[in-house]
């Protein structure tokens, strides 16, 4: 059933639950440099140019993996990968260079080791700051979040679509460009999209932080887009990145000034109703130097994860109820020490049983443990070694002993 009614949002058909084979993965990490937050933060460029990796098992060992790291001579924000649907597709790992404005596409191989770049192609727009694949495995969709704010630069902030080849190259195919501010002059004074998301039946939602909006795209098969519909947030909120619920048509969405997570019903035609709004604050507590970051959904549907960054650095975990509305059941300050720090990077590895959480501050990886029942709770894994400096998004590539293909 959906939340308060059933729309046309792809329809309720089940998204395969992806198996929990792999026994142990290879994680790597992407720097996203210094985090506004932090003003006194340092970069160093050439050491954040490099995507660092660690082998990770499911009994909670890590092992630095220098031989794995790359070196992309941009900065890399975030990264995607495309396990083969087919016999014949390759295995692939994405990045994109936010500083450069473009994607570097790479061949992985059954063990994690990466092939390439195999492909370098432009974002089609400016600053990539996310990519996902869709679920056939045939198109890259990617956001393009534009030149921060007084930067006079026209055309920049897009969502853009790549064919995603055999061999992992790319190659564009559309790109919508956004136009438009919202009510903060500093953080919305032009169209900023943060994430372009795949879903159900065709559809893609791209969060434009800077407008306010979130935008519903229909994804043809050979990847053209075409515009369904436009939801706009309250004012001010800074809609970021968002999740659908794998059976039902609900979307959750975080909100990066708002510091929330929105709960949205998936109508017909692309619209959007908001019916949930649940906050990353404390009672009482300012949002004032703060700011939210990533959400993730478990594999079953049963709980939702969501970070606040900066003075009220936490992870907070929801319960996905019957009805896709959430129960906040536990908030962890502090995620990882005496300061708030920035978790603005996470991933679920092993079947949603381990939740990675990265600080952009102070370069530590620390992980939680989750239970069948959805509960959270700090695992044994807690990493400095094979970080790179302030890590800023994960790519996870499994590797199991019993499958050569293993998609989690």
């Amino acid at each position: 059933m959906c939340l308060f009614g059933c729309g046309g949002g792809g329809g309720n058909k089940p998204t395969p639950v992806p198996p929990a084979s792999a026994t142990s993965a290879i994680v790597y990490m992407g720097s996203g440099g210094c985090d506004a937050l932090h003003p006194d933060c340092k970069d160093d460029a050439a050491a954040e140019h490099v995507i660092q990796a660690v082998e990770l098992t499911k009994n909670g060992t890590v092992k630095p993996r220098p031989d794995l790291a790359k070196d992309i001579e941009g900065m890399p924000v975030w990264m995607a990968t495309r396990e083969p649907q087919t016999k014949t597709q390759k295995r692939c790992f994405f990045v994109t260079r936010a500083d450069t404005d473009d994607l570097v596409a790479f061949v992985a191989d059954t063990k994690g080791a990466l092939a390439g770049p195999v492909s370098t192609v432009k974002s089609g727009g400016r600053t990539p700051v996310f990519a996902k694949a869709t679920a056939d495995g045939n198109v890259l969709l990617v956001a393009n979040y534009n030149a921060p704010d007084g930067t006079k630069v026209s055309d920049g902030a897009a969502a853009s679509s790549f064919q995603i080849d055999e061999d992992c190259t790319l190659q564009l195919v559309d790109t919508k460009y956004h136009n438009g501010s919202s009510v903060n002059p500093d953080r919305q004074g032009g169209a900023h999209v943060h994430s372009f998301v795949p879903a159900r039946g065709g559809l893609a939602y791209a969060c434009d932080l800077g407008m306010d909006q979130i935008f519903t795209y229909k994804v043809a098969s050979n990847g053209r887009l075409t515009e369904l519909a436009r939801t706009a947030t309250k004012a001010g909120v800074g809609p970021r990145h968002l999740v659908q619920h794998p059976t039902k048509d609900i979307l959750y969405v975080v909100t990066e000034m708002g510091e929330s997570v929105l709960v949205y019903e998936q109508l017909a035609d692309g619209k959007l109703n908001l019916v949930e709004t649940q906050s990353l604050v404390p009672s009482g507590a300012s949002l004032e130097g703060s700011a939210s970051a990533e959400i993730e959904i478990l594999p079953d549907g049963s709980a939702l994860f969501a970070t606040n960054r900066g003075k009220l650095g936490s992870v907070t975990m929801f319960t996905i109820q019957a009805d896709g509305s959430l129960k906040q059941r536990r908030q962890i300050e502090q995620p990882f020490g005496t300061s708030g720090g920035v978790p603005r990077g996470t991933a679920l590895a092993f079947g949603g049983t381990l939740l990675l959480a990265a600080d952009q501050d102070t370069s530590v990886v620390v992980g939680y443990d989750i239970a069948k029942d959805g509960s959270m709770t700090s695992s044994t894994i807690n990493f400095t070694s094979g970080v790179p400096p302030h890590p800023a998004a994960f790519g996870m590539l499994p590797i199991s002993s019993t499958s050569t293909e293993v998609v989690v």
